[in-house]
């Protein structure tokens, strides 16, 4: 089996949950209180926790645990042990120390960054708006169950583009002063 390249946010979060059982909400939500996290909505967050999960499994560093009711629980193996081991916690403090650095040293790059997070989910949103249009065209029938679902994304569209916005006049703000 070969090794994983793990975000740095979630193998922090990860390591906050090394010696327990635990389910994908409570990694997200370790993985939403970290500092390096990379996503913005819980949404988005949960579903690359999910990926990952689902690659650590395949790869023989997570278990799935069956529950007869309830939601499934999983535990890190002892080969993610072994591997991250030591290395878990000191990456873990490598990326806090990194995102600190970045953040005192560069405040425009870390705008940037969320800029561009911004600009791809506004991207994303777009195109889920235009599918779902594509299919009130192409299946008129199924127009009320759709109609929801679209304002909801174009909505989503609209407050993703105020956020860019806001982002693109600080920017600019930014390197006019810096001129």
């Amino acid at each position: 089996m070969k090794s994983l390249s793990v975000k740095s946010g979630l193998l922090s979060a990860l390591s906050t949950l090394v010696n327990r059982e635990f389910t994908v909400h409570d990694l997200t939500e370790a993985y939403l209180n970290d500092p390096a996290c990379l996503h913005s909505s819980q949404k988005a967050a949960r579903q690359f926790v999910y990926r990952n999960m689902l690659r650590l499994i395949n790869n023989g560093e997570l278990t799935r645990i069956v529950v007869e009711s309830g939601w499934p629980l999983y535990r890190l193996t002892p080969r993610f042990k072994a591997l991250g081991g030591a290395s878990v916690k000191a990456a873990a403090s490598l990326a806090t120390q990194d995102k600190t650095t970045v953040t005192k040293d560069s405040p425009r790059q870390s705008l940037q960054e969320r800029l561009n997070r911004h600009k791809l989910e506004m991207l994303s949103a777009m195109g889920e708006t235009e599918e779902y249009d594509a299919i009130c065209n192409e299946m008129p029938e199924l127009r009320d169950d759709v109609q929801p679902l679209y304002n909801q994304s174009r909505d989503k569209c609209s407050r993703l583009l105020g956020r860019v916005k806001a982002l693109e006049s600080l920017l600019a703000r930014e390197t006019g002063l810096a001129q």
